[in-house]
């Protein structure tokens, strides 16, 4: 669980930059407009998914564990990181932001598009030692169903990151992974959005990662608590848009309307992974001696 949150450094350190929610903070629910981003070339966004998907993978190789494990875990690792070395080296003249394109917006100086390389590089590193110490004990192997619900729920948590790399534009370019200097005011000052940030960052990927990884590692009373405590937390993100809106609103015939509007602000991808962490978890009831659940 150790090495899975290492790895999942790179995506956690990108949302304390600013991001496509902060830029626009309509963007999780669908109403982007292209002109409010800045756009990253196509190798930078490899960039971003390896380092989006890798946590997933490790928790992958955690949850069905062999002794290869250590091993492959180690060539995720290592290729991410020679990825990201790869695109840093070949575009040293770029700028931070646009990789050479012509700025687009008002934020045209600050962090490489992914992040600092030495913080990849220590994460990989630290990610690394702790895989190779957790393959001296592995974990238990979860079954192949209860393996399937949480392969579905990485990828309804993944769903906000993939709907902005298909945002429509140049084909050599992307709107996802971009970065820009400067502290994160701009959600801050509305906590009502807080979650949407997460989103469009990746961290629900990272969240079901570590719930998943609980399940293999610990015992079945605390990852229960663990995982369900993960449900509750995206399930609360799903619909911190909604309650607001549909809530607060004042008068009964403007709260009617005001709730029409603001079934459009749940995020039913977060819903959906929400429940599919909680079917994963309740689906063991009866452990069997060795951590291998029955249906």
């Amino acid at each position: 669980m150790a090495a899975v949150l290492a790895a999942s450094g790179p995506v956690v350190t990108r949302s304390f930059r600013l991001g496509p929610a902060d830029m626009y903070g309509m963007i999780c629910w669908g109403r982007e407009d292209q002109a409010f981003f800045l756009p990253r070339p196509i190798t930078w966004e490899l960039v971003s998914w390896a380092d989006l998907l890798l946590p997933a993978v490790l928790a992958g190789l955690l949850l069905r564990p062999s002794r290869w494990t250590a091993a492959l875990g180690t060539v995720a690792l290592c290729g991410v990181l020679a990825l990201r070395i790869l695109v840093t080296v070949r575009a040293p003249g770029a700028g931070p932001l646009t990789g050479g394109l012509t700025p687009a917006g008002p934020f045209t100086d600050g962090l490489p598009p992914a992040g600092p390389l030495w913080t990849a590089a220590l994460c990989s590193a630290t990610a690394t030692a702790l895989l190779w110490t957790a393959a001296r004990r592995p974990p238990r192997s979860l079954p192949w169903p209860e393996l399937a619900l949480w392969a579905a729920a990485v990828v309804a948590a993944a769903w906000t990151a993939v709907r902005i790399s298909l945002i429509p534009g140049d084909e050599s370019v992307s709107s996802f992974g971009w970065s820009a200097s400067g502290d994160p005011v701009t959600l801050w000052n509305y906590p009502v959005l807080w979650s949407c940030k997460a989103d469009a960052d990746g961290l629900p990927v990272v969240l079901v990662a570590l719930a998943a990884t609980a399940s293999a590692v610990l015992t079945d009373g605390t990852r229960r608590r663990i995982a369900l405590a993960a449900a509750a937390l995206l399930g609360v993100a799903a619909v911190e848009g909604f309650v607001p809106v549909a809530l607060l609103a004042d008068g009964e015939r403007l709260r009617e309307a005001a709730q029409v509007e603001a079934a459009m602000l749940i995020r039913w991808n977060l819903a959906v992974a929400a429940v599919l962490v909680a079917a994963a978890t309740l689906w063991r009831r009866n452990p069997a001696p060795g951590g291998v659940g029955t249906a």
